[in-house]
């Protein structure tokens, strides 16, 4: 099992794995458009600018808070510009043949002091935090969705919630276990209303409730890990929970896929302003 672990893990691997997942997320556009008809006349440019230039950085800015957070977990300062780059660029890497998001969060905590094997358990803890608080908020919105009691699973996140917690007891203070838990429950709150904001986009509109049902797909996805930002996987998970609730999976695929595209192009937007500072900042320095 490790060694099928670590042959999945390899750039060549999980490349072929990208450029199925693309040809996933084409076809998979191209069904969810054809599937409901879709035209520009039905696209609301009001809810699509909501969500390019307030919704998207705004979770941008959260998540460069939860990076502060992490960091001052673990006894370290991230200043706040560079946990907004940081963020932006793990971003983008998250599209690399290798877990760039991870790796670009864990070499910013060791620019900013923290030991190699530090900041890999920290970045590896804090993810399965966020894996758990979203699988167990998103496990009671399919309960309450759903005839079949599946109240279980948001049991099982919790568990695993807790026994995380214990784990990152041993290196924070509890304050800083309970803002890990606050900001992530914020993020989740931001990610919902893009969903939101992404159907009305759409000619569409979620409930609240099969918002934050669908809020686990994203994270799910990239906790598979194979496939680079989950790519055509985040949309297919949409698609399937939305089959559950008898609800559109082509509106739930579309939404899951704009909100990525809004966040590749605002993360890029801002490594590439983060780009151009620096070499004008080098430049009169010199």
């Amino acid at each position: 099992m490790a060694g099928l672990k670590t042959m999945l893990k390899r750039p060549a691997i999980r490349s072929g794995f990208g450029v199925i997942g693309l040809a996933v997320l084409a076809f998979g556009a191209a069904w969810a458009v054809a599937s409901l008809d879709l035209t520009w006349s039905v696209i609301s440019p009001l809810h699509l600018a909501l969500n390019l230039l307030v919704l998207t950085p705004a979770l941008l800015g959260v998540a460069a808070l939860s990076l502060k957070i992490t960091a001052g977990a673990i006894g370290r300062d991230v200043p706040n510009v560079l946990a907004l780059q940081v963020v932006s660029a793990a971003n983008v890497a998250e599209l690399l043949p290798l877990p760039g998001g991870a790796l670009v969060r864990g070499a910013a905590l060791v620019k900013v002091g923290a030991g190699v094997g530090e900041a890999a358990r920290v970045v590896l803890l804090t993810a399965l935090l966020t894996l758990g608080v979203t699988l167990a908020l998103s496990g009671m919105a399919l309960g309450a969705l759903s005839d079949v009691i599946l109240y279980w699973i948001a049991a099982a996140a919790l568990a695993a919630v807790l026994v995380v917690f214990v784990l990152l007891s041993r290196h924070a203070a509890l304050r800083y276990l309970v803002a890990m838990v606050m900001i992530r429950l914020v993020t989740l709150a931001v990610t919902v209303l893009r969903l939101v904001v992404a159907s009305a986009m759409l000619g569409s509109s979620f409930g609240w409730i099969e918002a934050v049902l669908y809020s686990a797909a994203p994270t799910v996805g990239a906790a598979v890990g194979i496939v680079p930002a989950g790519l055509g996987v985040n949309e297919a998970i949409a698609a399937g929970l939305a089959t559950l609730i008898a609800a559109s999976p082509a509106t739930a695929f579309l939404a899951i896929a704009l909100n990525r595209a809004l966040d590749l192009a605002v993360g890029a937007a801002m490594v590439l302003a983060g780009s151009l500072f620096r070499t004008k900042a080098g430049v009169k320095n010199n």
